[in-house]
């Protein structure tokens, strides 16, 4: 047994090293999944992502005398069982693999290691689509992925932290902040754009909330054969869904930005998106629309400030602006 990395030390993950540890990781396996791992010969592990203090993403590769079989593992920093019982409550409701619309199936939780394992999905990354010169794929992956989360939507599903118009201003007055903490030129922008955002939420109307994604955009979307999958349920929770369909819009708009030069080269592939979404729900997204995108912009240019890679400086002032437009289309 063999793997493929260097064991990652962080300590606020203590289970990294059993998990690239084959031998160990093989006796958690054989006690979590017997059946699966009956002649188990071999295990593979590869690191795909790391966020130090939070998670681990890897793939675990098992060769057994019936086959190789692939699987995603996420190693966790606290306990995220939750996210496990999530996936399989949201796969019986009809997101199954076996569905055209459907989550990775949840394979296991590893509470000892705090390791969720689940498919791993083969196929062609919503992100390639989108990028794609042929202008028909762009427009049927912006309709699947709007079809996709109008039908988790229609779900109606109550799990998670609930998250309040009253505590995502909390949210949005710390972002604000941390890009005031810059200096110019990000300081008047944020300060502005954080009072047309207080000023947005106090027109906003009560709205049912439900469980979101949390983080959906094309990031998190594969097209595999006949399905449409979303992936990565970390930041699941209970809010106003128009948060899902804001974060998914600005998420192409910065892919644009940052891929084909114009944060507007994708405006008519995020147009079949959203009108997908809307001629499904039926819902005048409106006003909730226009205050979620900008707090959405807000956010990832604190995210841009924070990560400082390469280009930040105009990724994140350019968002700003487009925060800005949005909340002045709007009134």
């Amino acid at each position: 047994m063999s793997a493929f990395v260097d064991c990652i030390d962080d300590p606020t993950i203590p289970a990294l090293r059993a998990v690239f540890n084959p031998p160990d990781l093989g006796e958690h396996l054989r006690q979590a999944l017997p059946s699966q791992t009956e002649g188990l010969k071999e295990i593979k592990v590869r690191l795909l992502r790391h966020h130090v203090g939070k998670r681990c993403v890897v793939e675990i590769t098992l060769a057994t005398m019936e086959g190789v079989r692939c699987l995603i593992g996420k190693a966790y920093a606290k306990d995220r069982s939750d996210v496990y019982r999530l996936m399989e409550e949201i796969s019986r409701a009809g997101f199954d693999p076996c569905e055209g619309f459907s989550i990775p199936r949840p394979t296991a939780y590893l509470q000892a290691l705090q390791l969720l394992l689940q498919e791993k999905v083969e196929g062609r990354p919503a992100t390639e689509s989108f990028l794609s010169n042929n202008e028909c794929e762009r427009m049927a992956a912006a309709e699947r992925c709007a079809r996709w989360l109008a039908k988790f939507h229609a779900l109606a599903h109550r799990a998670g932290a609930s998250t309040d118009l009253g505590s995502h201003l909390l949210s949005i007055e710390g972002w604000h902040r941390r890009l005031a903490s810059m200096g110019e030129p990000f300081a008047h922008k944020a300060h502005e754009l954080f009072r047309r955002l207080e000023a947005a939420a106090s027109g906003l109307q009560p709205t049912e909330m439900c469980t979101i994604h949390g983080d959906y955009s094309h990031h998190q979307v594969i097209f595999a054969q006949g399905r449409t999958v979303t992936c990565d349920w970390d930041s699941y929770r209970l809010a106003d869904s128009s948060r899902d369909v804001a974060r998914f819009i600005v998420s192409l708009q910065r892919l644009a930005l940052s891929s084909l030069g114009s944060i507007r080269a994708l405006d008519s592939a995020a147009e079949v998106f959203l009108n997908t979404y809307v001629a499904i729900h039926r819902l005048d997204l409106t006003k909730r629309l226009a205050f979620q995108k900008a707090a959405v912009c807000l956010e990832h240019a604190k995210h841009d400030v924070h990560k400082q890679a390469q280009g930040w400086r105009e990724r994140a002032e350019k968002t700003l602006d487009q925060g800005l437009r949005v909340l002045e289309v709007a009134t």
